[in-house]
């Protein structure tokens, strides 16, 4: 059990180093290396300028098949990096035992990035998300509304200069109210065991 499971984490020691040359040839001059600080030797991170982001997108998926978008979100390094935001992006190639996270950092004065629902269409609700709860636009995306808060919310909530005593708007109870049907709730009689009451 023990030389299969050594003989998996060199498998995917490999595959890694196989991905890591891959994307020197094809974005030596696009892609930043960083240290991975969660996988440790089984995964990559690399930061991209949001301008070629969606360019080396449309590879990871056509060309280095990977197939599956894990996550999406947002860090908000407000006063400690040059650009506030951060999109960080978790990808997945099964077929290759594969990982990969990309971060695209985001200026908070123009806070865009292109929308990658047209590759994979896991980024829906996570780009909707991210929207939600950041205020970064996600560029294409079709359908960018709140998923989390309701529509009259004022902000962002997980922005770290969101005032959090800050009062939201009231807004009007959208359904009428449901009956409650435990009212009408009829209880059967006990049934008495030996035939005594």
């Amino acid at each position: 059990m023990l030389h299969y499971i050594v003989a998996r984490i060199m498998d995917i020691a490999q595959n890694q180093k196989d991905l890591e040359s891959e994307l020197n040839k094809k974005f030596s001059s696009k892609l930043k290396a960083l240290k991975p600080h969660a996988w440790k030797g089984f995964g990559l991170t690399y930061q991209v300028d949001r301008k070629d982001s969606l360019e080396v997108f449309k590879t990871l998926k056509e060309e280095l098949s990977f197939e599956m978008l894990i996550d999406l979100t947002c860090v908000d390094w407000l006063d400690e990096k040059e650009n506030r935001f951060e999109v960080v992006y978790q990808f997945l190639s099964i077929e290759k035992k594969q990982r990969l996270c990309i971060k695209v950092p985001v200026p908070e004065t123009d806070a865009k990035v292109p929308s990658v629902l047209k590759l994979w269409p896991a980024a829906n609700f996570l780009e909707r998300e991210a929207w939600d709860m950041y205020g970064v636009e996600f560029e294409n995306h079709g359908d960018l509304r709140r998923i989390l808060m309701y529509d009259e919310f004022k902000g962002h909530p997980l922005r770290k200069d969101y005032p959090i005593l800050k009062k939201q708007p009231r807004v009007k109870l959208r359904l009428p109210e449901l009956h409650n049907t435990a009212k009408d709730m009829q209880r059967q009689q006990l049934v008495t065991i030996g035939g005594k009451k």
